[in-house]
């Protein structure tokens, strides 16, 4: 039996070397962290839409009414997720777009529980009702992940480019607590909010949040109309250091995504009373992202695929230990720039998407990122 207290941040990944790990040099002799078993996914985002009534100005997807991308079939998605079953039991994380734009979503999660997958569900919050949250959990839905880009309407709907989205998103909110599902609120950072994040943080767990989790702008998708959005590397220094405060004081559960420096912040900080495990980039390793093309990624933010799985026939495990390209990713002596002579690259590793988003090379260093370029931290 599934365990139901599971949600979509209870499993932690660690990139760093364990007693499991060794070092192994390639052909070239560079270093590489070889453990087969470390490098199963615990975590995958299925994207099984395109569709969404809202027009964010930071969709990487850069969803819509109509989508952009044709859809895969409801056979098709059950084969990719009984392919990703064989190989590992992850958590499934369906989002997209917005997944509930799926008449068969309900089907697809009942599929994936009966597989031995958790399932749980990215949402803008609109189609949030106490009918579709009760058929949700009925499906085996364990938790949701709703939107929440400021703490008013002014500002959350003018990102969304939709009115009434900050209202939907808090009766999502409302909806998920009053049925008993736990659910997490998900920030985009940009200049326009940085001001606002404790806000949005003490927020969410007035709304019953058991996680605020703050993502870091990838200029990617319709957010390479906003890369001037992204903070200066001081100015997100300074974030990260609120956020390790807020996570070291408040009630609420602080995670970080595309923001892998702060685990480096956390080691350097020596911080002993921390709740939970802190993780830098974990893309290609405990994490991994399905496209709505069946195109196997790192994460939905580096749109470089490692394989399709329609093409090779629904073979995940095949994918995963074979690409070429995850093992580049994984090289982590492969590294350039200020990642590449980082003492904490192991730790860290660098936001690889925001690094092929603003080079165009995956393996660049973060342009994000303070440390090591003579910055102050």
């Amino acid at each position: 039996m599934l365990d139901t207290r599971c949600s979509i941040l209870d499993l932690t990944y660690s990139p760093t070397m364990n007693s499991e790990d060794r070092i192994t040099t390639d052909e070239n002799g560079k270093l590489e962290i070889e453990n087969r078993k470390s490098h199963k996914p615990r975590l995958i985002a299925f994207e099984v839409t395109r569709r969404c009534r809202f027009n964010c100005r930071h969709c990487r997807a850069n969803a819509g009414i109509g989508g952009n991308e044709k859809e895969l079939t409801a056979e098709q998605c059950k084969r990719i997720l009984a392919s990703v079953a064989e190989f590992s039991k992850p958590l499934i994380i369906l989002t997209g777009g917005e997944p509930m734009e799926r008449s068969d979503i309900y089907e697809l999660i009942r599929y994936g529980r009966d597989l031995g997958l958790r399932m749980v569900m990215a949402t803008c919050g609109y189609p949030i009702n106490d009918e579709s949250v009760a058929r949700l959990k009925e499906a085996g839905m364990l938790a949701l992940s709703i939107s929440l880009d400021g703490v008013s309407a002014q500002t959350h709907d003018t990102f969304r480019q939709s009115d009434g989205a900050f209202d939907s998103a808090v009766k999502a909110a409302e909806t998920a607590k009053r049925a008993g599902v736990r659910f997490q609120i998900n920030t985009t950072i940009t200049k326009s909010n940085v001001t606002e994040v404790l806000r949005i943080a003490e927020l969410a767990e007035k709304l019953g949040a058991y996680c605020f989790n703050p993502f870091i702008l990838v200029p990617t998708g319709r957010a390479e109309g906003i890369a001037e959005e992204i903070l200066e590397p001081g100015e997100y220094e300074k974030l990260l250091n609120a956020l390790l405060r807020l996570k070291v004081e408040s009630a609420i559960e602080v995670r970080v995504t595309c923001g892998p420096q702060f685990a480096r912040l956390c080691k350097q900080k020596k911080v002993k009373k921390i709740r939970g495990s802190v993780s830098g980039c974990m893309g290609g390793r405990g994490f991994g992202f399905i496209s709505c093309r069946g195109d196997v990624q790192t994460c939905g933010f580096l749109d470089v695929s490692a394989g399709n799985l329609i093409e090779n026939g629904f073979d995940f495990g095949r994918i995963w230990l074979g690409s070429e390209f995850l093992k580049e990713i994984r090289n982590l002596s492969a590294y350039k720039g200020s990642c590449g002579i980082c003492e904490y690259v192991g730790l860290c590793g660098g936001c690889r998407a925001r690094a092929y988003a603003m080079s165009g090379d995956y393996l660049a260093a973060d342009p994000i990122c303070n440390y090591k370029r003579g910055g102050k931290n």
